[in-house]
């Protein structure tokens, strides 16, 4: 899973955040995709030799994102996604996101629009604290219909494609805002320059960027999964200062920039970073940008600690896998395409993937189609959970279905609970 430090002959993309294109490798990262799936199945992390930004070099294009987003987006359904604001630690998050921007955004009847809106759980939060002129967009057309739904104005399209004269190109009918809201959406943007010119174009005269991101110089003090943020989305790892240098390139000065954690789950937390930055009008001088020397550091730890959760991984899979040919496995989502490419899966047949995501359901992956849990009522196979973060409401799920397959895990802590239940 991780390689020795190399030069990168040439990225594919210059650096994001200062518009270098001098960068180390730090890591590759390999998946096993679904059949028709848009995005790579593998690429490099690289390091920015002038600025010290870290991003996945992949061997895509914005278009492909934009279709992924359009045509795959998990956060379709409310019920399995963040976004919808349906349970109450993703409701506590997004209503701390509304009342940061109404620090930074004191006038209630600013315009807002939550670019990369999912199903409209900002959008709803921000309306709870008193804005009235708020909409939506979204690459995905359910997510678009589901906002519409709740009241408010949205529209199908994404900021990043404003150029393009594809279906999910920006509309162009719609207004200029005060502020725009890209809440966890700039990590997954693989365009970075044209994505900020074409949010300059939604914007007032003076208005501003609400940019919230993963923050990566705290990947390893939440590390949950291994490489868990080295996933098929996340193309670009934000620190404050990354976050910071990649406003002032594109003529957004910083007003404020803070950090943060979450909660995700009861025992999950996540840290993120964000900030406000106002449209002046000037771009800097790419060679200004600001060398950060803490985000390459923190990702090396991630990486040697995902490279070792791994490897127990593997070796645990291994072991328990020795006396099976076939597997069912419970998950068909970024940490089920990482353990198919794990040696101790190269030689298992997989007869079927369970996943509750309705989006996944009748796509193929590994030679195998993507059920729901009532497909496997009669099947023998051993199941193998491919999730670390919630593998105990999982086995209690499979019980309830009255399922009495061998239930197997990456984490042998399970392994254990099970064979004593």
């Amino acid at each position: 899973m991780h390689s020795a430090a190399t030069l990168s002959p040439q990225p594919r993309r210059a650096c994001g955040a200062c518009g270098g294109s001098g960068a180390t490798v730090c890591h590759t990262q390999r998946f096993v995709v679904p059949d028709g799936y848009p995005l790579p199945n593998e690429y490099n992390v690289v390091v920015c030799r002038r600025c010290g930004f870290v991003y996945a070099d992949p061997a895509a294009t914005q278009r492909d994102y934009d279709r992924f987003y359009c045509e795959w987006s998990k956060y379709d359904d409310s019920a399995t996604a963040t976004g919808s604001g349906l349970s109450r630690y993703d409701a506590a998050r997004l209503a701390t996101t509304a009342s940061d921007i109404a620090r930074a955004l004191p006038s209630r009847a600013a315009s807002i629009l939550d670019a990369g809106c999912a199903t409209g759980g900002l959008l709803t939060a921000l309306r709870e604290q008193g804005f009235t002129a708020v909409a939506g967009l979204d690459p995905s057309p359910h997510c678009a219909a589901a906002c519409r739904e709740r009241g408010f104005e949205a529209y199908v399209g994404s900021i990043s494609s404003s150029s393009s004269s594809s279906s999910a190109s920006r509309p162009a009918h719609m207004p200029k805002f005060d502020c725009v809201v890209l809440s966890h959406v700039l990590e997954h943007v693989y365009d970075i320059p044209s994505f900020f010119t074409a949010a300059r174009r939604l914007l007032t005269p003076g208005g501003c960027l609400y940019l919230e991101t993963p923050d990566a110089t705290r990947y390893d003090q939440y590390l949950y999964a291994p490489f868990q943020e080295f996933n098929t989305e996340h193309i670009n790892h934000f620190s404050a200062r990354a976050l910071e240098n990649t406003g002032r390139r594109f003529g957004f000065e910083p007003v404020l920039v803070e950090r943060k954690v979450f909660n995700t789950a009861q025992d999950t937390l996540y840290p993120a970073v964000f900030g406000f930055f106002r449209d002046g009008g000037e771009i800097a001088n790419e060679r200004m940008a600001i060398c950060d020397q803490e985000l390459p550091s923190r990702i090396d730890d991630y990486i040697r600690h995902s490279r070792e959760q791994m490897d127990k991984i593997n070796a645990n899979l291994a072991s328990q896998l020795t006396n099976y040919r076939r597997v069912i496995l419970w998950g068909a989502g970024q940490l089920a395409m990482k353990l198919l490419a794990l040696p101790a899966l190269a030689q298992i047949e997989v007869r079927a993937l369970v996943d509750n995501n309705p989006v996944l359901r009748g796509k193929t992956l590994a030679g195998a189609p993507i059920v729901g849990p009532q497909a496997i009522s009669d099947a023998q196979e051993p199941i193998l959970i491919a999730t670390l973060l919630h593998a105990d409401e999982i086995v209690a799920q499979i019980r309830r279905l009255g399922l009495s397959n061998p239930v197997l895990s990456p984490q042998p802590a399970l392994r254990s609970k099970e064979a004593h239940a």
